[in-house]
């Protein structure tokens, strides 16, 4: 059985150090939007920089369902071990691959290896080191650090692109993956969460597949689908606006600023009410403001319909995390885990791919609309799907 024990560390030294985890993950990965800039210096072709970017999420795809069932066998520090070391030295690889496409490729897999092993851990730790009755507030605070590099570390990488720093910029994730590593390995203490491995299960899908026979797991996973589709959209959001003239960094950093503001100040709201009551408004309300940014935006318009985004960005991300495990039995909560955090590295891959494809036959727009809309029709699929449950 997997079970919480007593508090090695308070609840809020816990929070920070979890807030900090994500902020360095989220840092590093982040800042990797911004690849294609720094590869088409390097003297790559769009078609090699789109690659190189979703290796990444390629590998991060490939590991996560296999990681649940590896961390309970082999414990929490185990994998912070391994995930920090391959981090660190895929950073470096990338500094030093240079032009070489098939080296960058290998780095920016073994980056995304690495990423996985970490990642699993951190979430399945955040995951059973608070009550359901806390979770709400807690994963707020714990997910602004996630969010927070897209108004620190992202602008701080734009601005030294922007005026030609490319080594500068390369460097920064070799920072941030070695912050990642010391912080997970010799600061966070993990001994308050204990895993009983005689509770992997042998094969290391059929945890996967006992989390898919519970219905309302499954509709909490297929929500999380939608939220993170959501997410990805706005993330690569730069080729619509660009062919308006404008930036998607309008969007964002107001999105990044009131989503850490609604995480910090307001998380109290999801344990107030029922969670699975508020994730099809907050689907359905974001991706409308990802329709209406397509439809002939402005500057003014873009940061105005960021700060709605933002705070559906700031309630669903932590809300999302906190639902699939309420509605995930204790045994299976690394399974459970490891299935959101798929379901996210698989929207990230998918976005990219699909807009890119769309857009070769018609353009950037009606590509990036396309998503959209299916995510609307998902949102209302959802709610039909919790109505049937209830």
């Amino acid at each position: 059985m997997i079970f919480s024990g007593g508090g090695t560390q308070g609840k809020n030294k816990k929070i920070v150090l979890l807030a900090a985890g994500f902020f360095l993950m989220f840092g590093y990965s982040n800042v990797s939007y911004l690849l294609p800039i720094y590869y088409a210096n390097v003297g790559f072709t769009p078609a090699q920089s789109g690659l190189l970017v979703s290796a990444f999420y390629f590998a991060t795809l490939i590991f996560r369902l296999l990681l649940g069932n590896v961390l309970v066998r082999s414990g929490f520090k185990r994998l912070f071990v391994i995930g920090g070391i391959s981090t660190v030295a895929a950073s470096v690889w990338i500094v030093l691959a240079g032009s070489s496409f098939c080296s960058a490729f290998a780095a920016r897999f073994l980056l995304g290896v690495g990423t996985a092993f970490s990642q699993i851990s951190l979430a399945t730790y955040q995951s059973l080191a608070f009550e359901e009755r806390e979770r709400g507030l807690a994963f707020s605070l714990i997910m602004a650090g996630g969010l927070a590099p897209m108004m620190t570390i992202v602008p701080i990488a734009d601005w030294l692109l922007a005026h030609g720093c490319f080594t500068l910029y390369i460097i920064i994730p070799v920072l941030l993956t070695s912050a990642m590593a010391f912080l997970t390995v010799f600061v966070l203490n993990t001994e308050d969460v204990v895993l009983d491995s005689s509770h992997a299960a042998a094969n290391p899908l059929r945890g996967i597949g006992d989390c898919l026979k519970i219905p309302e797991l499954s509709l909490a996973l297929f929500s999380m689908f939608l939220f993170s589709l959501t997410d990805a959209a706005s993330a690569f959001m730069a080729s619509m606006t660009s062919s308006y003239g404008l930036m998607a960094s309008y969007f964002l950093l107001s999105n990044a600023v009131i989503g850490v503001l609604v995480r910090l100040f307001l998380g109290k709201v999801l344990d107030r009410y029922p969670r699975r009551r508020l994730s099809v408004p907050i689907i359905a309300g974001m991706s409308l403001m990802l329709l209406f940014a397509s439809i002939s935006p402005s500057r003014g318009s873009l940061m105005l319909l960021g700060v709605v985004f933002g705070v559906g960005m700031g309630f669903g991300f932590p809300l999302h995390l906190a639902l699939v495990s309420d509605n995930a039995p204790l045994r299976l909560q690394p399974q459970a885990i490891a299935l959101t955090w798929f379901l996210v590295a698989f929207d990230f891959a998918l976005v990219p791919l699909t807009t890119s494809y769309i857009s070769g036959f018609t353009d950037p727009v009606t590509g990036f609309r396309a998503v959209v809309v299916f995510i609307l029709a998902g949102a209302a699929y959802e709610a039909y799907l919790w109505r049937k449950l209830a």
